[in-house]
């Protein structure tokens, strides 16, 4: 099947990050400011942002279903999940539309971030396409941004799936590691030891180098020099570091929505040998989404859609359904 796919890249503010570590996202939050609370809105305000983002859709007649927006985890971006995309139109008969959360991938850069207005900026997204309801596929970070959106919009939502996320608890990891920390304290060392009459792959080598004294880990070396690019005069890093770190304790809790729950049908997909789910965790998990299957992917980590990508989808297949009936 051929696949059109349709790009906007809005550059409202400066350019931001994509990088996803398989070891998961750890971070410390006793070096971190306390998160600040948060009151929701189910309108768009001054505060939202306009969203990049790809579409991918059939060439072909397709049903008039919902489309499926998928909202990548931290550090992630849209391009994270352009083959799976691509698989999804052509298995689901679906629309398909990924998003750059703001701080990330070809978004703009704020200094506020949570999980209320990142779902407000997923509302803004809907209103300007003209949508009315959506299906919602978040991991990580984008799950609980899902999970909020459906809480605060349920009306809007016609089906959520959520990757390897709790809205109940995160990890000790997550919690009391300082991983995190580490690898945006070495991403701040690089840029000023790179010169701009480097070429590109002479740059790239030099950065390895340096956070190879942080960062032993290869792979989430390689996701985070994908992302080092060269400015106008310097060499920058894609993603907003700093907004990131100061948010950090916004993007580890999940907001307090007591009392709210959405009662549409919900997939949970958990990585069999990821700690982001519990089985403690479910309890809690149907307390807010009642109508919730939670399915655990034998040898998947936290990147659940990367490490096991057939069996994922094969999971969304039959969640979505496949437009035949």
């Amino acid at each position: 099947m051929k696949m059109r796919v349709l790009l906007s890249c809005r550059r409202l503010f400066s350019r931001c990050l994509s990088f996803h570590p398989r070891t998961g996202v750890c971070g410390c939050l006793e070096t971190l400011p306390k998160a600040h609370a948060a009151s929701y809105s189910n309108q768009p305000g001054s505060k939202d942002v306009s969203l990049s983002f790809a579409s991918y859709e059939s060439t072909q007649a397709e049903d008039q279903r919902s489309p499926i927006i998928i909202l990548h985890g931290l550090f992630g971006s849209k391009n994270n999940w352009k083959s799976l995309s691509k698989a999804m139109v052509n298995a689901t008969k679906r629309k398909v539309f990924t998003l750059d959360a703001r701080n990330h991938g070809e978004s703009p850069h704020t200094d506020e971030m949570d999980y209320i207005l990142m779902a407000n900026d997923v509302d803004l997204f809907i209103k300007e396409r003209g949508l009315d309801k959506v299906a919602i596929i978040g991991h990580s970070m984008g799950g609980r941004t899902a999970m909020t959106f459906a809480l605060t919009r349920p009306s809007m939502v016609e089906r959520l799936v959520v990757v390897d996320v709790s809205p109940v608890t995160m990890p000790s990891i997550v919690v009391h590691d300082n991983v995190l920390v580490n690898h945006i304290n070495s991403m701040d060392t690089v840029l000023p030891q790179l010169s701009p009459d480097m070429s590109s792959p002479t740059a790239r080598k030099e950065a390895d180098r340096i956070l190879a004294n942080d960062i032993p880990e290869v792979a989430v070396r390689q996701f985070l020099l994908a992302n080092l690019q060269r400015g106008e005069r310097l060499y920058e890093w894609q993603f907003n570091l700093k907004a990131l770190k100061q948010n950090l304790p916004n993007i580890i809790q999940m907001p307090d929505l007591k009392g709210l729950t959405y009662d549409g049908d919900t997939l949970f997909i958990c990585g069999g040998d990821s700690p982001y789910v519990s089985k403690r965790d479910h309890d809690g998990i149907k307390e807010k989404f009642p109508n919730a299957n939670i399915v655990y992917i034998k040898g998947a980590g936290h990147w659940v859609h990367a490490d096991k990508p057939a069996e994922f989808l094969n999971l969304i297949k039959e969640f979505m359904g496949d437009g035949t009936s």
